[in-house]
């Protein structure tokens, strides 16, 4: 399956009806890479979270939990109509693995669990 993010949207503003591919999480320590991240997941997410990664390298997007949560702009939506919502510590897995695997540098879900620090800029 290829999927793309097509938009990034409210989280207020997302149809219930459509289906979330997102998930719960608090998982990823320092050390850990996309690859540690991506084979917690079945092979029907995979593609989903590879393409919310293509999108935040592509657009530099450096989001915690609690902006995933509460932006105009904090989830992703995909070509196939299903969006992705996380908790704040699921979100963070997947920014510090994306971030941990660009930068190599040791991020764990804390540091993108809430907006508490400048994160890489």
């Amino acid at each position: 399956m290829s999927v793309r993010v097509t938009e990034w949207v409210d989280y207020d503003d997302i149809d219930p009806s459509l289906e979330d591919v997102g998930s719960i999480g608090g998982f990823f320590e320092n050390g850990m890479r996309w690859k540690d991240y991506i084979n917690e997941f079945g092979e029907n997410l995979r593609p989903y979270y590879q393409a919310i990664r293509n999108s935040v390298l592509e657009t530099n997007k450096r989001i915690c939990g609690d902006q995933h949560q509460n932006h105009d702009d904090g989830v992703p939506k995909f070509s196939d109509g299903c969006v992705a919502t996380f908790t704040m510590r699921g979100w963070g897995d997947l920014m510090a693995a994306i971030w941990s695997e660009e930068e190599d540098e040791d991020y764990s879900y804390m540091d993108f669990y809430m907006r508490t620090i400048q994160i890489g800029q």
